[in-house]
């Protein structure tokens, strides 16, 4: 049996999964290297990290938090930690939704199923070198999980925007200041949600795709925004990952703040169509986007202003003021696209990823 209801969550919780990137010192190509971390990082943080994808990924997990200044501060001390056992080596760390040098060297990680996966989606998983944060909520129950889930659901575009970082991928200049969002939208299952009713809707759904072989676990559905019932939680998987630590910081906030909102508003359902539209376009123009909603279009940048003040307003928000002043800033993409015409230098932008002592 998969997808089982649940009661007596942690409500109002936080975990987070951050991906980075091992690369070498000098030229900052890729290496394979997630074994020697695994096998010399300090005890205390061995058990929270695990292997991604690709054996020159690393996945960062979080223990149990209330608050996103705690959550950000882990992966600081994480990050901190891992780039203390590569001391000697010619080993750096750096994270954002994209690699922008040319995909060398590529190592799929000793795992079964990311075999299997790689199997299954041939040439779309050929060449995935990319790097996400995803954001647990935690709830008392399903009901109230699935409220927020749907009521979550149109503020996707804010996270994306937020966190944009991935406008260059192999040596290219994409246009795409989320190109990680559309490379995970070739999947068959990932992508935007629909809206779901109740409990037995999507039961019947998961059941039916295990039932047919399509999944094995909940976890073998990629959407944007999932229920997690064996964590008792909401996963939002939209965002690209970001090597700054205080916008980490501002995305989990907001993440936390929306789901406390879901208590005190009613869903208010937007057609596909639009919620497409919306994505494409924080994808496409991060925090320039438009952002359509019930009364209209305007900026995506001021549909998060209105928001926010809602949040304060209701007491909802942690880190506000943090929060305040990274709505009102370029995204990473937008800095890196800045940067390249500049210098005329992939290897700048990517430099722009690295983990420093004041990111």
């Amino acid at each position: 049996m998969i997808f089982e209801k649940f009661e007596n969550g942690q409500s109002q919780s936080v975990g987070a999964e951050l991906e980075l990137r091992l690369l070498c010192k000098n030229n900052l190509s890729l290496k394979n290297e997630f074994s020697y971390v695994y096998e010399n990082i300090d005890d205390q943080y061995k058990n929270n990290l695990a292997s991604e994808f690709l054996a020159s990924m690393i996945e960062i997990n979080t223990p149990i938090f209330y608050n996103a200044h705690d959550t950000a501060n882990y992966f600081k001390n994480s990050v901190a930690k891992i780039n203390d056992c590569l001391v000697g080596q010619d080993i750096i760390t750096g994270t954002s939704g994209a690699y922008c040098l040319k995909n060398e060297d590529i190592a799929i990680s000793n795992n079964e199923r990311y075999k299997q996966l790689f199997d299954e989606h041939q040439v779309l998983l050929n060449d995935f070198h990319i790097c996400g944060l995803h954001v647990h909520i935690g709830f008392e129950n399903f009901d109230e999980a699935l409220k927020a889930f749907n009521f979550s659901i149109k503020f996707l575009p804010f996270l994306v925007a937020l966190s944009a970082s991935s406008p260059f991928f192999n040596e290219e200049l994409t246009g795409i200041h989320s190109y990680r969002t559309k490379m995970f939208d070739r999947l068959p299952k990932a992508s935007i949600p629909e809206y779901f009713n109740s409990y037995e809707e999507m039961k019947s759904l998961f059941d039916t795709l295990c039932d047919t072989g399509v999944i094995k676990s909940e976890k073998d559905v990629w959407w944007d925004i999932r229920i997690q019932p064996n964590f008792k939680t909401i996963e939002f998987r939209v965002c690209d990952a970001v090597a700054d630590f205080k916008r980490l910081e501002v995305i989990i906030a907001l993440v936390r703040a929306i789901c406390k909102y879901s208590k005190i508003r009613e869903v208010k359902k937007l057609p596909m169509q639009i919620l497409k539209q919306n994505m494409w376009s924080a994808t496409r123009y991060s925090m320039d986007a438009d952002f359509i909603n019930y009364t209209g279009k305007t900026s995506i940048r001021e549909a998060m202003r209105i928001l926010v003040k809602d949040l304060i307003d209701n007491n909802l928000l942690d880190s506000k003021d943090l929060v305040l002043e990274y709505i009102e800033k370029e995204s990473i993409a937008q800095d890196m696209i800045k940067k390249y015409h500049e210098k005329n230098d992939l290897l700048e932008v990517e430099r722009l990823g690295l983990f420093t002592t004041s990111n």
